[in-house]
């Protein structure tokens, strides 16, 4: 039994005190005091007594929807109803419209001279995702075409500019070569990447590989790992040029920047190089500056880009292959040979072994080579008996490599895609 008011102790006939029991509130009336001695179930001491005058109604606890009108209850229910059925309203338009947007994009393919076609179109991804999946898709144009396994298409409804994309499986790539055709095969383990849609198309996009094979005419090739990312250029163009870069690859020219990160990639056996056949690692960033533009069947494309002044601006380059390890930027061209020339600076670590290897190869004979090993030995540095690296500047001209002013040796003539003369 418990109390909520009470008269003063010892007055009989006070006013009547609102008293709770285990029956609920009531309204007592006293009528007497209880003896001394005798305690209740809230005081040891003497109180007055009580008689039940009235029972009131149980007291409940607060509820703002129980105080309030019916009206309140109703919106509280009637507002999650309203945002979940608009939410789904939302989605389904939004899966509809990127439908219409696949549709639009390959019209948009069409008017270029390139036929895009694939099987049926799953829509899912609710609630979260709206994605497509379009069942082997395919492209066709003048000088080849292209088949890939099942592509899926994703993005947050309130943040489409951001597609990723999904396709592991096998690619087939065929296009023409002279009056041949012939046929790249790529199996992906995986392969998935993401593209930052811009006003006029992808400005951003990466892609990554793993456990990948691909066939080529020129042998297999296999990749552990290969990350590849275009970005967009800076608003400026990207800079001024670089160490090394014409005075053609100025802000105006026409720049693409691309990211590359291979492990573990191993060249097909008439490949096979004199450091051996797999790179350890490859990490380059690099500016495609100049105009890129399709020309024809390769390597039209090159020549093109090669006579309207193009230069292959090495931002960054790490390579680890075999003994050698190497890390630099500069710029290289194509010149009217068809050769690689360019300017570098670059560390190295493990170049006597390299040299070594050259010379086993037969790349460089062994007067050439060991006249290579006293230079490079008087410019590296390191601590004693430890590893020595070398910082120098590089050049490549007229097919003669060069340290500085001191010419090494001349390189084998590289015939990757057998240039006319100018």
């Amino acid at each position: 039994m418990g109390e909520i008011r009470m008269p003063h102790e010892g007055a009989v006939g006070e006013d009547p005190a609102i008293v709770v029991d285990r029956h609920g509130p009531y309204i007592a009336k006293p009528c007497g005091l209880r003896q001394p001695g005798i305690k209740s179930s809230i005081e040891t001491r003497a109180q007055p007594a009580y008689k039940r005058v009235m029972a009131l109604p149980p007291i409940r606890p607060f509820n703002p929807l129980r105080t309030g009108s019916s009206g309140l209850r109703r919106i509280a229910v009637a507002v999650p109803l309203v945002v979940i059925v608009g939410y789904v309203v939302f989605w389904f338009t939004a899966a509809r419209t990127a439908e219409t947007q696949v549709a639009r994009w390959i019209e948009a393919q069409a008017e270029q001279g390139v036929t895009v076609t694939h099987g049926e179109v799953t829509t899912g991804g609710f609630p979260f995702r709206v994605s497509l999946r379009l069942g082997t898709p395919a492209a066709h144009w003048s000088g080849g075409d292209w088949q890939g396994p099942d592509l899926t298409l994703a993005a947050a409804p309130w943040a489409w500019r951001r597609i990723s994309w999904s396709a592991p499986g096998v690619h087939t790539l065929t296009w023409k070569h002279g009056a041949q055709r012939e046929t790249a095969t790529l199996t992906a383990g995986h392969l998935e990447g993401w593209g930052e849609a811009g006003d006029k198309g992808f400005a951003s996009w990466e892609a990554w590989l793993t456990d990948g094979h691909l066939t080529t005419p020129r042998g297999p090739f296999t990749a552990r790992g290969l990350l590849v990312q275009f970005q967009p250029p800076a608003p400026d163009g990207g800079g001024g040029a670089a160490a090394g870069t014409p005075e053609s690859a100025t802000d105006a020219t026409p720049r693409l920047p691309v990211t590359v990160d291979a492990k573990g990639v191993t060249l097909p056996p008439r490949m096979n190089t004199a450091l051996g056949d797999t790179i350890d690692r490859l990490a380059l960033e690099v500016s495609v500056n100049g105009p890129v533009e399709p020309a024809g069947p390769w390597p039209a494309p090159a020549l093109a880009w090669r006579d309207a002044g193009g230069v292959l601006e090495i931002k960054s380059l790490g390579i680890s292959m075999g003994p050698l390890n190497l890390s630099g930027d500069g710029a290289v061209a194509i010149d009217g040979a068809g050769q690689p020339e360019g300017a570098f600076t670059a560390r190295v670590t493990g170049y006597a072994e390299t040299v070594e290897a050259l010379r086993k190869a037969g790349v460089v004979d062994d007067g050439a080579a060991q006249a290579v090993q006293v230079v490079l030995g008087l410019l590296s540095k390191g601590p004693p008996g430890g590893p020595r690296s070398l910082d120098v500047p590089i050049t490549v001209q007229d097919r003669r490599l060069s340290l500085g002013r001191v010419e090494l040796f001349r390189l084998k003539s590289v015939d990757w895609f057998r240039p006319p003369l100018r």
